[in-house]
């Protein structure tokens, strides 16, 4: 028994080495998953129960986990195996993958890469994907932006996705893992399958990660357009980063998001800016000139204020008077800060180099490997 244990940790050792550039990433958890299938993809695996009980998985093999208050409930076709607190679906194989299949109606089967590690808490299993951090990369823009097949545009999105993560590898440290798959992280549904164009772009830029002037990992911020002209990072948050300076961009002038157009009876902009100020506002503080601002010109209210309360696309507006009706001209889509992604792939589509496009958006900044360490 001592010397199964041994091996048990010595196999564990070995897999957590070969993956020191993994990163734990939280699947799943807003279905509240009871009960799962397992089965393999591709690669070898092995099943680690509580880091004592390892059990060798085949291609064929069903195993099935359910939430048994504090503990997982495994069984491997349709066999009782065990209760444990800790399952480990492990392979030392880079390339390796599996499916999850959740046991409720209307449920799709995931396919993963690497590694998965599951508990359960409250009767609800919890499922941390252990991924390599480029095949994670690679999900990530499968996920977020589907079949786009522009070579140097998801360059960029690998280098930005790569940054994002190494910046924020912890946001999720207080739960037991790093970084969850959802919107407010970066969106992931697991293995990048169905086009192959987002794994050379990522494996091209192996681990090249965006360092501003002193040498740390920045905020690669992005938005979906800027109207013409990016802004400051401390005109819309409260910190200055030498990374984040507005730059004017004609790239993105003939994007979808370019421009937008909304009408907001006088009456009812009158009643907003009135109750605003504090006090009774005799006109609508109009103005015609495009311009970057932070807030009103009549008085201080924030547009970034303004932008939330009537659910503009952007701060990048003009406002004039038709009738008893204002008129809202504005530019872009988003808090314009950092890379504009319709001038993004504009620049792509004119044929400038991944580097290049990252440069524009991301001033005094520097592009190298980022180092990683085994734990």
């Amino acid at each position: 028994m001592f010397k199964k244990y041994i091996l048990s940790l010595l196999f564990i050792f070995c897999i957590q080495f070969l993956y020191a550039k993994n990163i734990q990433v939280s699947i799943l958890a807003e279905l509240n998953p009871v009960q799962l299938n397992l089965s393999i993809l591709s690669g070898d695996y092995y099943i680690s129960l509580d880091d004592e009980k390892i059990i060798k998985i085949d291609f064929n093999d069903k195993i099935e986990l359910s939430a048994l208050g504090s503990k997982v409930s495994v069984e491997k076709n349709g066999q009782f195996i065990a209760l444990a607190e800790m399952v480990q679906l492990i392979s030392s194989d880079s390339l390796s993958s599996f499916k999850i299949a959740l046991l409720r109606s209307n449920a799709k089967t995931s396919i993963y890469p690497n590694n998965l590690f599951i508990k359960s808490s409250n009767g609800t299993l919890k499922l941390i994907n252990a991924v390599g951090i480029n095949q994670y990369v690679a999900g990530v823009i499968e996920s977020e932006i589907g079949n786009v097949k522009n070579l140097e545009l998801l360059k960029v999105q690998a280098v930005i996705s790569r940054t994002y993560v190494l910046k924020n590898i912890d946001k999720h440290k207080a739960e037991d893992f790093q970084i969850c798959d959802k919107v407010h992280c970066q969106v992931y549904h697991g293995k990048c399958r169905f086009n192959l164009l987002i794994n050379q772009a990522v494996d091209s830029t192996g681990y090249i990660t965006i360092f501003d002037d002193q040498n740390e990992i920045i905020d690669a911020v992005f938005h979906a357009n800027c109207g013409g002209q990016t802004i400051n990072s401390e005109d819309l948050w409260s910190k200055s980063k030498s990374y984040l300076r507005a730059v004017n961009d004609t790239f993105c002038s003939a994007g979808k998001q370019a421009v937008w157009v909304k009408e907001i009876p006088r009456s009812e902009w009158m009643q907003y800016l009135s109750k605003k100020a504090g006090l009774k506002i005799p006109e609508p503080c109009v103005y015609a000139d495009f311009m970057r601002r932070t807030q009103l010109p009549c008085f201080p209210l924030s547009l970034k204020e303004i932008r939330t309360d009537w659910k503009l696309r952007s701060t990048y507006f003009t406002i004039t008077e038709k009738g008893d009706q204002l008129i809202l001209n504005g530019r872009g889509f988003g808090h314009g800060v950092g890379m504009c992604q319709e001038g993004a792939i504009n620049m792509a589509n004119k044929g400038f180099k991944y580097e290049d496009i990252i440069k524009f958006y991301y001033t005094n900044i520097h592009l190298f490997p980022f180092q990683f360490t085994a734990e």
